[in-house]
């Protein structure tokens, strides 16, 4: 392996850890990390609390600057630097400058597309112009950063109720501006089931978020000089006044460069991997959320946009780069958004989605106190577990509440990788001291009630 060229696209969660990896196991490698934006090795997922001020400066997101990668780490980290090209053939990358445009090939014996992702964007007229975001780099940071500094911005409009959404709700209202969130479906979170996802609503309203479920934006209205001026949302003819507007409607693999080069795709729009992460064409991997993955509970290849489950991938993914033959396993999508003073929490399967993998479900909810109720308040959450009526297996938990409760969907993820019956799991020894968890976990007694119903 001595001095073989492994060259990463894409300088993010999935591609700098594999670069890591990859250069931790095998030091005589010749490792390159290329990226189209001006940053490499940064949170994505700390944007929202920058915005609401609980992280001072921006550069505390950037974990690494290409100085002090190739000096702590030996990598080398090429910035604005755009790939356009893959050629299995020639085994090289093509890449033109961000800014000037110039051209440049870079060489490769091994090669990892960690492409991410890139938001969506729906089809409103006004769309296009200054004063509408996404969150996806940390160049849309600093530009939001820069309009909330102004002065000139006093309303928000958000239009998705997805987790980045939710957070920036809460941002800007930290921030003292009126916010209005615009969903098209029935609910905020569509991760969660509705009668879980109404205790997120009411939280946001209690804040002072109003609320607009299903209603659609159709235009964005702009001043004489092309700044933002209000938001027209249907059906009807509600006119929002707006200086800013937060777009989250969800987001897609970015998989252009990969399909142009005649790396297949997988039936969840994904680049198809193999169990190793490595791609139809040999010697070029994938990891991250432009990767497809396996989903533990359906079984289906699926597409998780989660920097948890980015970084797994490019730990193994760089142990093969090394020239190993590391394998991941798939994930069930655990993750959990903070929206005010509620957490929310889910793993696994929720109803609309076991149905769509063929399941016949039996679900309990229950409130409960995750401390000692002597303890005030008591850690409250609601809990939710959801299993298969024919086999007893458990598929997805959802928690919504107090952090002690949040966090517990990590018990739950954990049952549910096992492949544990809602019996066995329900048996789990927890932990239990008044201050810190109560006598009986909610959890285990939301398994308990779930496993009456079996």
């Amino acid at each position: 392996m001595s001095g073989e060229r492994v060259l990463v696209i894409g300088g993010n969660a999935a591609g700098m850890t594999a670069a890591s990896r990859a250069k931790r196991l095998d030091p005589s490698l010749n490792v390159t990390v290329l990226d189209a934006g001006r940053y490499v090795a940064y949170s994505i997922c700390g944007v929202p609390y920058f915005l609401a001020g609980l992280v001072p400066k921006l550069s505390e997101l950037q974990l690494f600057t290409p100085d002090r990668l190739m000096n702590e780490r030996g990598i080398e980290a090429r910035t604005s630097c755009r790939a356009v090209e893959i050629s299995a053939s020639r085994r090289d990358v093509r890449t033109v400058d961000s800014i000037t445009g110039a051209p440049a090939a870079f060489r490769f014996d091994r090669l990892l597309v960690a492409t991410g992702y890139r938001p969506k964007r729906p089809e409103i007229e006004g769309l296009d112009g200054p004063d509408v975001f996404t969150a996806s780099r940390l160049d849309d940071a600093e530009e939001m950063e820069k309009k909330l500094a102004s002065g000139s911005c006093s309303r928000a409009v958000i239009v998705g109720g997805g987790y980045v959404g939710l957070e920036l709700a809460d941002a800007l209202l930290s921030r003292g501006l009126e916010v209005t969130l615009v969903e098209a479906s029935s609910q905020v979170m569509s991760a969660l089931d509705p009668d879980m996802a109404t205790s997120v609503s009411q939280e946001l309203e209690r804040g002072g978020v109003r609320v607009l479920t299903g209603r659609r934006v159709r235009r964005i209205a702009r001043t004489a000089s092309g700044g933002v001026e209000a938001v027209e949302v249907g059906p009807g003819s509600l006119r929002l006044p707006a200086d800013l507007v937060f777009v989250d409607v969800g987001v897609e693999p970015s998989v252009e460069l990969a399909r142009s080069s005649g790396i297949a795709l997988g039936a969840s729009g994904a680049i198809a991997v193999d169990a190793h992460l490595e791609t139809n064409l040999p010697g070029i991997f994938a990891a991250g959320n432009c990767a497809e993955t396996r989903h533990l509970v359906s079984g289906a290849p699926t597409s998780f946009p989660l920097g948890t489950v980015a970084a797994k991938q490019g730990r193994v993914a760089g142990e093969n780069l090394a020239g190993g033959r590391s394998r991941f396993a798939g994930a069930i999508g655990t993750s959990i958004v903070k929206v005010l003073g509620v957490m929310a929490a889910r793993t696994g399967l929720n109803r609309t989605e076991a149905a769509a993998a063929g399941y016949q479900t039996v679900e309990s909810v229950i409130d409960g106190r995750f401390r000692a109720s002597y303890f005030d308040p008591g850690a409250k959450a609601r809990v939710k577990v959801l299993a298969c009526r024919s086999s007893g297996r458990l598929l997805g938990a959802q928690i919504v509440g107090s952090e002690e409760g949040a966090v517990s969907i990590d018990v739950a993820a954990t049952a549910i990788t096992a492949g544990m019956s809602v019996a066995d799991a329900s048996q789990l020894d927890l932990g239990y001291a008044p201050p810190a968890g109560a006598l009986w976990h909610p959890l285990l007694i939301a398994l308990n009630t779930l496993a009456r119903e079996l």
